[in-house]
């Protein structure tokens, strides 16, 4: 019997320490107004990247005034404001503006364990996150002033590149894979837009509405390239 209970009590600490914090880190988004919202993310091999209560925790999703913002991170089907992964790679961030606000920052603190790398899309950046990061400043735009959220800029883990794509749909110019000018001209020659993406790992859209109004066929230039001619009636 005292050998079966010395058993036990082995296979009980064996678990206890086969279970191994690999990364923390506490990310907070402050606006310039000077209001604050913090995410806790930790990566431990005795959890799983499903969504699992009691180690992850949804977010209380308070805006309670004009200066309010949230920051959160989506597994699953929920939105929470602590998360518990097996692999934090791949996890993606949303937060929400406040009404007064189009200038952010994130910091991160209490960090250990490996470095951990943070995507914006928007800027095609990626930050490396460990124990002396500096904060993060970004703004957004003037449309998604006034608790808007934002689902798809930040994300945990460095994204491979795309295989590049250009396709014209519904109105906008959509193009993946690819860094650089982007020239639409009309049959005259005449150049309409001139814009330069940084689409290598995050599709990118031009609104063709905001620089062209007259119907007519138009090129598509890419480093002097036609990939191709799209119709706008």
């Amino acid at each position: 019997m005292k050998k079966i209970l010395l058993s036990a009590v082995a296979c009980m600490f064996a678990m206890f320490v086969a279970a191994t914090e690999t990364a923390y880190v506490r990310i907070t988004l402050k606006s310039a107004s000077g209001t604050n919202n913090a995410l806790r993310l930790s990566e431990d091999d005795a959890n799983t990247n499903a969504f699992e209560d009691g180690a992850d925790a949804d977010k209380m999703m308070d805006l309670s005034n004009s200066k309010s913002v949230l920051l959160y991170a989506f597994v699953e089907d929920h939105t929470c404001g602590n998360v518990v992964a097996l692999n934090l790679d791949g996890l993606k961030l949303g937060f929400t503006t406040n009404k007064v606000d189009d200038t952010y920052t994130l910091s991160f603190d209490q960090f250990s364990g490996r470095e951990l790398k943070l995507y914006d899309a928007v800027k095609d950046e990626v930050i490396t996150i460990n124990a002396s990061t500096p904060d993060y400043e970004f703004t957004v735009d003037a449309s998604q002033v006034g608790q808007v959220a934002i689902a798809d800029r930040f994300s945990i883990g460095e994204p491979a590149s795309l295989d590049f794509e250009i396709c014209h749909r519904y109105g906008k110019l959509q193009i993946a894979g690819y860094d650089g000018a982007v020239v639409v001209k009309d049959a005259e020659g005449t150049e309409k837009i001139n814009q330069t993406l940084n689409a290598g790992r995050a599709q990118k859209e031009i609104t063709l509405a905001d620089y062209i109004t007259e119907a007519g066929y138009y090129t598509v230039e890419l480093e002097g390239k036609t990939p191709l001619v799209i119709k706008i009636d």
